[in-house]
């Protein structure tokens, strides 16, 4: 069969210097190819061609749309859109599409959605396609039947020691390169699947059903030596739910560094308290760790109690100053505006990330995702309407404003905090570089991405990128007494390591 994956476009700024390839498109695709069908990948964050001239050039069978959080809808039901007026069977997936499956059939925006991983489920969709058409049988697929829209239970059981090694000349490698912290072609990479936590606002307890499976780690060393040998590669960005490596993973990983003389920096997201030892960081940065996002969320234990992740706060501290002693660069992750959260919660969680020696902070809004443990409650108290929802929905990097605010906090106070936090980032210099020109170099590194397919396209990007730095710099600087209610002081005072 002939197969189209399409990720959607995902905006300038996911576009610009961290965009990252939909690791599910790679995969599937891979797979699908190992066993026999005929694919393409369509990026279209980095294939700028018109969706009908792709149609017309591959005729494909089978269209399958992945819609991570990083994509946008919008472009999704456009793109789908196409795809049927062209005949094609069309299929959703990833985290978007799962959150939103009945949504997504109601609309006739698509044919099937897949509710969890996809490699073995596309799989018996298609033996359903082209033989008994039951089904029922498809674990994790939501589809309608005789007017009734009908969802299996989720499954996520693919042997990742079955799933082939992701083959990277199906997209154009050095469009995807991004400029990193300690890298300058960096790509997203996985080493496994899950989390075993179970978070209530995290796509994880319904995606992956709060499950953490390995792949085995020679195939993503393979992979690796494979893209830094032919394409120069010099830093992975491992894109797993939760990095839990073992020592003999680590060790393997610097070992074979060393055997094959490659120079590639790597670094994830994880827990603060995932790795309590020091000596263990020290390993990590030996073989080539340079990074780490942590998932910190809240510093208000009230909070945190709610959102089911207990995590000390003297632990947290105690795990970023080991990192900062090991070398390794810290990016501490906050959501703001969660639901009924409050001005003293939302203190609690600035006086916390201020204590912290942190490298970058990134503070994102909360975003209801459905069929969580609190983005149903959300939905539940609040009267969602979930259609209105997925309609209204875009990329996450193209959130400049609350699609809805859920919180005790006025939307305003939200933003400053926000954008205070943004802009510090920004201006800091980066934590391998001494220079002191970081602020005009970062600015450099975002506006090279966006004369990006064409001048229309071009235009669209600095729009949206002029609107973009705008809004940071008016709610970080115009608002006096906001910052004061939060404490909000002008700080640059991490020291940075080479």
């Amino acid at each position: 069969m002939r197969i189209l994956f399409i990720q959607p476009s995902a905006g300038f700024l996911l576009r610009g210097t961290t965009y990252p390839v939909c690791r599910s498109i790679m995969v599937t695709a891979s797979y699908m190819k190992s066993l026999g069908h005929e694919v393409k990948v369509y990026d279209r964050c980095i294939d700028f061609n018109k969706a009908e001239e792709v149609f017309d050039e591959f005729s494909p069978a089978l269209v399958v749309v992945y819609v991570p959080p990083t994509a946008s809808p919008k472009d999704a039901v456009e793109t789908s859109s196409v795809a049927k007026k062209c005949g094609c069977t069309v299929v959703w997936g990833e985290v978007v599409a799962a959150a939103f499956s009945e949504q997504i059939i109601k609309g006739k925006y698509a044919d099937f959605v897949l509710t969890g991983e996809t490699e073995k489920k596309l799989q018996d969709l298609i033996y359903e396609l082209e033989n008994g058409r039951d089904f029922s049988t498809v674990a994790g697929l939501t589809y309608e039947s005789e007017g009734v829209i009908k969802t299996t239970p989720n499954l996520n059981d693919t042997d990742l020691c079955s799933v082939p090694e992701i083959d990277w000349d199906l997209i154009d490698v050095k469009k995807c390169f991004r400029e990193f912290p300690h890298c300058k072609k960096m790509l997203y990479m996985y080493t496994s699947r899950g989390c075993p936590y179970k978070c209530t606002y995290c796509y994880n307890t319904m995606f992956y059903n709060s499950q953490h499976r390995k792949r085995p780690i020679k195939y993503v060393l393979k992979e690796i030596k494979y893209l830094e040998e032919k394409y120069g590669l010099d830093g992975v960005n491992f894109s797993d739910e939760l990095l839990l490596l073992s020592d003999d993973e680590i060790e393997e990983i610097t070992r074979f560094r060393k055997e094959n003389n490659l120079q590639f920096f790597w670094g994830a997201e994880t827990r603060a308290d995932a790795y309590k030892d020091i000596g263990k960081l020290r390993k990590m940065y030996d073989s080539g760790c340079r990074w780490l996002m942590l998932g910190l969320e809240t510093g208000s234990e009230e909070i945190r109690s709610r959102v089911n992740k207990p995590m000390d706060k003297q632990v947290i501290k105690n795990f970023v100053d080991m990192c900062t002693e090991a070398g390794i660069t810290t990016f501490g992750s906050f959501i703001i505006g969660f639901p009924d959260e409050t001005r003293e919660n939302l203190k609690d969680t600035v006086s916390f990330a201020l204590s912290l020696n942190l490298d970058a902070f990134l503070f994102n809004y909360y975003i209801t995702i459905p069929k969580t443990p609190m983005g149903n409650e959300t939905v539940r108290k609040h009267k969602v309407d979930l259609d209105e929802a997925f309609l209204s929905s875009q990329a996450a990097g193209q959130l400049q404003s609350l699609s809805k605010n859920y919180s005790c906090i006025p939307e305003v106070e939200l933003k400053v905090v926000k954008s205070y936090f943004d802009w510090l980032t920004f201006t800091r210099k980066k934590a391998e570089s001494d220079s002191k020109n970081m602020f005009l170099k970062k600015a450099v590194d975002v506006l090279s991405h966006l004369a990006d397919g064409g001048l229309k396209n071009s235009a669209k990007n600095l729009y949206d990128a002029g609107k973009a730095f705008l809004t940071v710099a008016y709610y970080s600087t115009m608002f006096p007494e906001i910052k004061k209610e939060y404490g909000l002081y002008n700080v640059n005072r991490k020291k940075y390591r080479k």
